[in-house]
């Protein structure tokens, strides 16, 4: 049944947003058209066990298995991570703190590089799985932990986890802290306008895990609100193997005719002020 139509406050924008008469997950999606992002408000007081989630069969099966038989240049060359390479380039001694890193894959595609990498999540079944197979730290902590003892980095990424926030500028505002001044901020995030994203039946893409969903301009949004300077955004190409069997049997399709990838992600990349 879908919710009463009424109005919601922009959680990027603030302006009033109107329900879409779109369903994700049994949640109403609201659109913002002001800024565009879509956002599920009734998700957003819904506790979400991220250690839950980190057991999933899906989380199981692409992040976690496998982890003592990586391959950190082939990491590096995901379409997810190959993104941050070819935007942020390294320097000697710098540092690289990745927000939400989970099992820590991009941490070992990043260290390969040269890069001095911690990673840091809340979840400690997540970091827990990671650590035994990483050459470098992997934290259960928080931005605003790390901030009140003075630690400060040269960039800072968060790979999927905008899409999660109720309050991503804030989110923003709270992981510049961590920055040093003139740094930069890598984020990745699902792409609305990918047809893949949009009719995702995993539970793990949809509210409430999920809250919010991004095309570009409202991403650039989020990016410009939280005081980041020199904003750019671009698309993440790929194309990963659906579940169900009709769409597997069209991506099959697509690849044996090489057609174009899904445009799946999106990328958005910033600095702090000097």
């Amino acid at each position: 049944m879908l919710e009463a139509a009424t109005t919601s406050s922009c959680p990027v924008c603030k302006h009033d947003a109107r329900p879409e008469g779109v369903n994700l997950g049994g949640y109403q999606l609201y659109h913002c058209s002001h800024c565009t992002v879509r956002f599920a408000p009734r998700a957003f007081s819904v506790p979400v066990d991220y250690d839950r989630v980190y057991q999933s069969a899906e989380y199981d099966s692409e992040q976690v298995r496998g982890l003592q038989f990586l391959d950190p240049e082939k990491i590096a060359e995901h379409p997810t991570y190959r993104s941050f390479f070819r935007q942020v380039h390294h320097f000697p001694r710098a540092r690289l703190l990745d927000v939400g890193c989970g099992v820590g894959r991009f941490g070992h595609g990043a260290h390969a590089r040269g890069w001095d990498v911690t990673g840091i999540d809340v979840s400690a079944r997540a970091i827990e799985s990671g650590r035994p197979f990483t050459p470098f730290p992997l934290r259960v902590a928080t931005i605003e932990e790390l901030g009140a003892v003075g630690e400060r980095f040269d960039v800072v990424t968060a790979f999927e986890v905008l899409e999660h926030l109720s309050s991503p500028v804030e989110f923003l505002c709270t992981l510049q802290q961590v920055v040093l001044p003139g740094g930069q901020v890598f984020c990745t995030v699902p792409n609305w306008n990918s047809a893949f994203v949009r009719n995702s039946t995993r539970p793990d893409w949809l509210p409430p895990i999920h809250l919010l969903f991004f095309n570009p301009e409202s991403l650039r949004t989020v990016a410009e609100r939280s005081g980041l300077v020199g904003v750019t955004t671009g698309i993440i190409q790929s194309d990963p193997v659906p579940t169900d069997a009709l769409r597997r049997a069209r991506w099959l399709a697509r690849r044996l005719l090489g057609r174009p990838q899904e445009p799946l992600g999106l990328w958005v990349h910033g600095r702090t002020a000097a």
